[in-house]
């Protein structure tokens, strides 16, 4: 408020550790520049109570000292950064300590939000982690930031940068999963074989439901998806429609009616299954690039392969534009009964 001709004041309250509040004012010459001092002063104030960085504070700690040093920043700055620590950040590593927060576990982070978000919201999450992190090693709670030695996320985790699994390879690799007994502990075995027979997304797979799979006629409807193209019907092969009927044999119906749920018979998370693939992954030595998109980027070179056109391929998919299917998840180095029986020929090999 303006308190004399040419002078204004801006004032808050603020809560101190010891629960008190305290006014907080400071004047300027027009409303804007009283409003940025009483911003700056509160940051001072905010920061010299919030308690020091160590090796052993949490993650989620950091992001809120973080969000605390940033209060000087334009409220939408601020809001993006609140946003994606406590949203995307917290939820995944916030119970790691400073110091569990090494190279190779930020990677892999990384590469689940890269796979559950896309590589956009990858990079926003990297920026921010290297901040936090720069705060961490400022106040020595780590020796440097490791967020400096991870690989570019525009390369390494972008839908783009996916590693297709090569066919002839894939046989191998499904051989491996069966054989990991961590996988077969957490009944993710059938749900990888799934992913890799059809091209479906994980949370395409994680949420598809019995009432969804039609064993006599072969095939499934893919109805949670991001896009309305995505909703579809595909023919599945032979040995993901029998893996589908044992474990309907085995398991039968669950309270949620999904056919991959937990172990707790619970609608399985996909940021899960992509932690528990990303680990796997690293128990069988295989490629860090082979994500779960890896085996939608090698369905669609199988059957680009077995000479079905783009638009098949696309619609198997889920895709709406061929193109996107062409220069994205074709490898030159891809529907219907067709489409299934060239995949079952593959994982077959």
């Amino acid at each position: 408020m303006e308190v004399a001709p040419g002078k204004w004041r801006a004032r808050a309250r603020y809560r101190h550790d010891d629960g008190k509040l305290r006014q907080v004012q400071r004047f300027g010459a027009s409303e804007a520049k009283a409003t940025t001092a009483l911003r700056l002063a509160m940051t001072t104030v905010q920061q010299s109570s919030v308690p020091e960085v160590k090796s052993r504070t949490r993650i989620r700690d950091l992001g809120e000292r973080f969000i605390v040093s940033k209060a000087g920043r334009a409220p939408v700055t601020v809001a993006d950064y609140t946003r994606i620590v406590r949203k995307v950040i917290v939820p995944r590593i916030g119970d790691l300590a400073v110091s569990e927060a090494t190279p190779d576990r930020l990677q892999r982070f990384l590469e689940v939000v890269a796979a559950e978000n896309g590589p956009g919201a990858a990079k926003t999450a990297r920026a921010v982690l290297s901040g936090m992190m720069g705060l961490a090693a400022r106040s020595d709670a780590v020796r440097a930031n490791p967020v400096r030695e991870l690989a570019s996320v525009a390369s390494s985790t972008s839908t783009k940068g996916a590693t297709a699994i090569p066919v002839d390879e894939l046989p191998a690799v499904l051989a491996a999963v069966r054989g990991d007994k961590r996988l077969a502990a957490m009944d993710l075995v059938d749900l990888v074989e799934f992913v890799a027979g059809t091209g479906v997304r994980i949370g395409e797979a994680c949420a598809l439901r019995w009432e969804d799979v039609d064993l006599e006629a072969g095939t499934v409807d893919i109805r949670k998806s991001k896009t309305e193209a995505g909703v579809r019907r595909i023919t599945v092969p032979a040995g993901v429609l029998g893996m589908l009927g044992d474990r309907r044999l085995r398991g039968g119906p669950n309270d949620v009616g999904v056919v991959f749920p937990t172990v707790r018979g619970r609608e399985r998370d996909a940021r899960g299954a992509a932690r528990e693939w990303a680990d796997a992954r690293e128990r069988l030595k295989l490629p860090a690039g082979y994500s779960f998109h890896s085996f939608r980027k090698t369905v669609a070179t199988a059957l680009d392969q077995a000479g079905l056109s783009a638009r098949d391929v696309a619609e198997y998919l889920g895709h709406a534009n061929p193109a996107i299917t062409q220069s994205v998840y074709m490898s030159k180095t891809v529907g219907g009964r067709r489409a299934a029986d060239a995949l079952d020929s593959v994982m077959r090999k």
